[in-house]
């Protein structure tokens, strides 16, 4: 049967602590994936708190009914809808997130990629992800959004049973997974989960 291992050190408020988990279940899924590039941008246009109008780099590629992420400084938005393109000029709304920042603000704008996987949450005994650029993860059942994960660049995101954190995937059959990331070149995304079969 496959075991996980997972090792964290470091130093919390000067306090040195070392712990290492280990885990071993009777399945296990892996995906290493390549994030495509974010375009670069800037909201020319602010219509509300969830729309508005990016003026993107030329040959963007985006097109009218394509689902986007957007992302700048200190915030994200995901899952909006692409409604008109003009040009260079990508008007958007909706989705979830944070609400848009001030007009003339520097943005990425990029198209989500879909994972293709199936797991049940109640299954999972570890899930971790890691991304060299600062990431988003949509966990759906068919149409339904079940997680939404924020990644920093490089750091580790995970949850392992036994421990004080609630199962993030209880009670779901995952069917895809989708993520976008916000740098503007390729970036290396991974994800694995270890799983009793049913």
């Amino acid at each position: 049967m496959p075991t996980s291992n997972l090792t964290v050190s470091g130093d919390i408020g000067g306090a040195g602590m070392n712990a290492s988990f280990s885990r071993t279940a009777t399945g296990q899924i892996s995906h290493e994936v390549t994030l495509n590039p974010a375009k670069t941008g800037t909201l020319t246009t602010r219509t509300s708190d969830t729309a508005g109008i990016a003026t993107l780099e030329a040959g963007h590629g985006i097109l009218n009914g394509n689902v986007v992420d957007v992302y700048w400084t200190g915030g994200r938005r995901y899952n909006a809808n692409v409604t008109a393109v003009n040009g260079n000029d990508v008007t958007f709304s909706g989705g979830a997130g944070d609400i848009l920042p001030a007009q003339s603000t520097a943005l990425t704008m990029t198209k989500q990629q879909t994972i293709d996987t199936d797991f049940v949450g109640n299954l999972l005994v570890a899930i971790g992800s890691l991304c060299a650029q600062r990431a988003h993860l949509s966990f759906y059942e068919t149409s339904t959004l079940k997680l939404s994960v924020d990644l920093t660049a490089n750091e580790l995101w995970f949850w392992v049973n036994g421990g004080t954190a609630a199962n993030p995937l209880a009670g779901s059959a995952v069917t895809h997974i989708v993520a976008s990331q916000a740098g503007t070149v390729d970036a290396s995304l991974k994800i694995g989960a270890l799983y009793n079969s049913a």
